[in-house]
């Protein structure tokens, strides 16, 4: 996979990722990073309930910073989701929507994003990409949201990590997924990283070398 052919949207396994503004250099590195530190992830943890997603993004974290990526913001929170009956998808529009922190710019990134996705239709790649890497159980569900962003220069990730369990509904989809009569448990964290070029100017070639070993940039698809 070329990623420098990708455009503004992509998934890359449990990500659905919005950047536009971005060189083609900055994109595939967003991108390869995102889809390193998943791989990294991945080895050491699957993440089948909260305690083991909570691990998960320990080891995520960590590779993104052993790779050049400084973490400015890490947090998890509490979404209330005491009915009774809802979507995964609501329930996330409602949280960015009550999210003081996220502007409006920020906002519409993630909604282009979530249509891109969208019009990509079930039983896409993308779909089946995504899909395949967020339900890690029958019952429990890992995803993330991101913007890709250029400040000033400084290439910025925004990432917001969602993963919820059904207490009795099996889960087959894990951003559409309703659910009645039954409790879900959510929960969210927001991670901001920018990006150390010079740092990640001699890993470049290297991980890029080591996902396309691995067989793993077909897990990077253009949406």
């Amino acid at each position: 996979m070329n990623t420098t052919a990708i455009g503004n949207a992509a998934v890359v396994t449990r990500s659905i990722v919005w950047g536009d503004g971005l060189t083609d250099r900055e994109r595939r590195d967003a991108l390869e990073s995102l889809l390193f530190a998943q791989a990294a992830a991945d080895k050491q943890r699957t993440p089948t309930d909260e305690d083991e997603a909570l691990a998960w993004y320990n080891m995520f974290t960590h590779t993104l910073g052993s790779i050049g990526w400084t973490v400015q913001q890490y947090r998890f929170t509490e979404l209330e989701s005491n009915e009774m009956q809802g979507s995964i998808k609501d329930t996330v529009l409602t949280s960015f929507e009550n999210d003081e922190d996220v502007d409006k710019t920020l906002l519409a990134s993630v909604a282009r994003g979530l249509l891109a996705f969208a019009r990509a239709g079930k039983d896409s790649d993308a779909d089946r990409v995504f899909n395949d890497a967020s339900i890690a159980s029958p019952n429990f569900v890992s995803f993330q949201l991101v913007v890709v962003t250029v400040d000033q220069g400084e290439v910025i990730i925004t990432l917001w990590a969602f993963f919820y369990s059904s207490e009795e509904e099996e889960i087959d989809d894990a951003l559409w997924f309703s659910w009645k009569n039954t409790k879900v448990s959510i929960k969210t964290a927001k991670i901001v990283m920018t990006l150390n070029r010079g740092l990640y100017d001699q890993v470049r070639d290297l991980i890029h070398q080591k996902l396309n070993d691995a067989n793993k940039l077909h897990l990077l698809v253009p949406l």
